[in-house]
C-alpha cells in the first residue's frame, strides 16, 4: 500500500512539474490573414498580439526571441495585463518590454478590473499606451485608412459595441475589433467588422488528451483557440481569432494548451 501511495505521489509530482514547465514556455506563432476590404497600402502590416499576461514576467530571453522576427507595426494587448495581487512594477516592466516591439494599444480584461484599475491606467498613460475603452482609432497609410476598435470588458458589463462603432458607421472601412472575451460577440451586430482578436479562454489551460478542457463552458468549447468564422443573427460574418494567451489564471499550470503570442500579417485580397 505504501509503495502504491508513493507511486501515486511521484506520478502527481511528475505531471505537476510538466504542467509548470508548459506554463512557463512561450510559443511565438506567425499568423497571416487576408481581409477583403484591407487597402493595398496596408498589405503586409504586422500586428503583434498578446493576451492574458496575468502574473507572468516577460523575460529578456523572450524579448530577444521576439526581436528576431520581422518588426511589428503595432503591438496589441488583448486584456488581462495584470490581476489582483500583482505588483504594478511587474506590469510596468512588461509594458516597457512590449513597447520595444512597437507602439502599444490595449483593451481591458476582467482581471484588470480586479486589480487597481486606476493605478494601472495611470501607468499605461504614462508609458504612452492607448487603451481603447469602447472606442475606435483610424490608422492612415498611403491615403487610405482602417479602423482599430476596442471593446471594454464583457464579463464585468462594460462592453458597449454600439458606442465603439459610431465613427466606423460614419466612415466605413476595413475594421479590426479587439475584445478580451469572444463571448462579447454573441448577440452583437458584426456588420462592417472584418476581423476580431480576442483571448480570455487560455485555450482551456488544462486539457486532457482526447477529452478537451477540464473546465469550460459550452460556448468556449466551440470557440476555444485559433481561427473561426463567426456570424451574427443577420448573417454578417467576421474572422475571429482567439489566442491561448501568455499567462495562466487560478493556478500556474497548463496541459495540452501551451502559452502563445502572435505576429499577425494582414494581407489585402
Amino acid at each position: 500500500m505504501i509503495a502504491v501511495i508513493g507511486l501515486v505521489v511521484l506520478g502527481f509530482c511528475a505531471v505537476a512539474g510538466y504542467m509548470l514547465r508548459e506554463a512557463s514556455g512561450c510559443n511565438i506563432v506567425e499568423e497571416e490573414v487576408s481581409l477583403r476590404r484591407l487597402p493595398s497600402s496596408f498589405d503586409g502590416t504586422r500586428l503583434f498580439f498578446i493576451s492574458d499576461i496575468h502574473r507572468r514576467t516577460i523575460a529578456d530571453r523572450e524579448l530577444a526571441a521576439l526581436m528576431k522576427h520581422d518588426k511589428a507595426d503595432l503591438v496589441i494587448i488583448g486584456g488581462d495585463m495584470t490581476e489582483a495581487g500583482v505588483p504594478l512594477e511587474r506590469c510596468r516592466h512588461n509594458i516597457r518590454m512590449l513597447s520595444r516591439l512597437g507602439p502599444v494599444m490595449a483593451v481591458h480584461g476582467n482581471h484588470d478590473y480586479k486589480a487597481d484599475i486606476r493605478r494601472l491606467d495611470d501607468m499605461l498613460r504614462e508609458l504612452g499606451v492607448k487603451v481603447l475603452d469602447n472606442e475606435a482609432v483610424r490608422l492612415e497609410r498611403g491615403g487610405a485608412g482602417i479602423w482599430l476598435v476596442g471593446w471594454d470588458d464583457f464579463s464585468t458589463g462594460r462592453t458597449n459595441a454600439k458606442l465603439s462603432m459610431l465613427d466606423v458607421r460614419v466612415q466605413p472601412g476595413c475594421t479590426i475589433v479587439v475584445t478580451h472575451d469572444p463571448l462579447s460577440l454573441r448577440g452583437e451586430s458584426l456588420e462592417g467588422i472584418d476581423l476580431v482578436l480576442s483571448g480570455h479562454t487560455h485555450g482551456g489551460q488544462i486539457c486532457l488528451p482526447g477529452l478537451g478542457p477540464v473546465r469550460t463552458g459550452k460556448f468556449y468549447r466551440q470557440y476555444l483557440a485559433g481561427w473561426y468564422p463567426f456570424a451574427d443573427k443577420n448573417g454578417h460574418c467576421a474572422r475571429l481569432f482567439i489566442s491561448r494567451g501568455y499567462g495562466t489564471s487560478h493556478a500556474p499550470f497548463r496541459l495540452c494548451s501551451p502559452p502563445e503570442v502572435h505576429f499577425i500579417t494582414l494581407r489585402a485580397r
